[in-house]
């Protein structure tokens, strides 16, 4: 695989026409801040869902008209019991944000007896298997969106340059499987490199949302530029 430069996104306005609440996840570092408040000044609807406090433990402060949701433990049941309160608060959920958190800012694995990511990863998971109606039935009114955003290079772990957990690049892999399956929600999952700021973060992903090509799965940036992954030729050795 090599990185192919992208150009920058072109801009499509669909918010006439689409069912604009977002349910974001929260990472726990002011990005979560700064998406939410975006959104809202944009018109959106916004419900902001937090992990437990043994996975994510930094709380960012939240604009005051976000509703704020919180799963205490990591049964499918809770998760399912939390997904309602949020739709009888707000009805139909038309977009979902996850925004993976920076690996050095979770808790370590030794002082847990789980692994935070792949817990994380999982939650991530069945929020797609229940979120999919939702997101099914919002794209009969316009858009619906499902991405994802994670921090391990900018280069999709191809760089080398910085620590982080491979566990997080799965959320490429279920977009990618998101993107087969359900053909009318626009998929998309995003890696950023962690040297750049959360309001460089906030823009980068509020142009990926508003992306018309929906024919790109996953995306990278770095100080560089905006990137995607293709498949490169290799020589046959015998």
């Amino acid at each position: 695989m090599k990185l192919v430069p992208l150009p920058a996104t072109d801009f499509w306005d669909f918010s006439a026409n689409s069912c604009k609440t977002c349910l974001l996840t929260d990472d726990g570092s002011a990005t979560t801040t700064h998406i939410a408040q975006c959104l809202i000044d944009q018109g959106w609807q916004v419900g902001v869902l937090s992990f437990p406090d043994f996975l994510v433990p930094s709380r960012p402060s939240l604009p005051s008209t976000v509703q704020h949701f919180t799963l205490t433990h990591l049964s499918e049941e809770h998760l399912q019991e939390t997904l309602s309160k949020i739709m009888e608060t707000y009805g139909l959920i038309g977009t979902f944000i996850h925004l993976h958190p920076l690996h050095h800012t979770l808790p370590h694995q030794g002082h847990t007896r789980i692994n935070p990511n792949k817990a994380i990863l999982k939650q991530v998971f069945l929020l797609a298997k229940h979120l999919k109606s939702s997101l099914s039935r919002a794209a009969n009114q316009g858009r619906s969106c499902f991405l994802t955003l994670a921090r391990l290079d900018g280069e999709f772990g191809l760089g080398g340059n910085y620590e982080y957990s491979a566990i997080g690049g799965g959320l490429f892999g279920l977009t990618k499987t998101l993107n087969l399956e359900w053909p009318s929600v626009f998929c998309r999952s995003i890696d950023i490199s962690p040297d750049l700021d959360e309001r460089t973060a906030t823009q980068i992903l509020l142009g990926e949302l508003h992306d018309p090509n929906s024919l790109i799965q996953e995306v990278g940036y770095t100080s560089k530029g905006r990137f995607t992954l293709d498949c490169e030729l290799a020589p046959l050795t015998i």
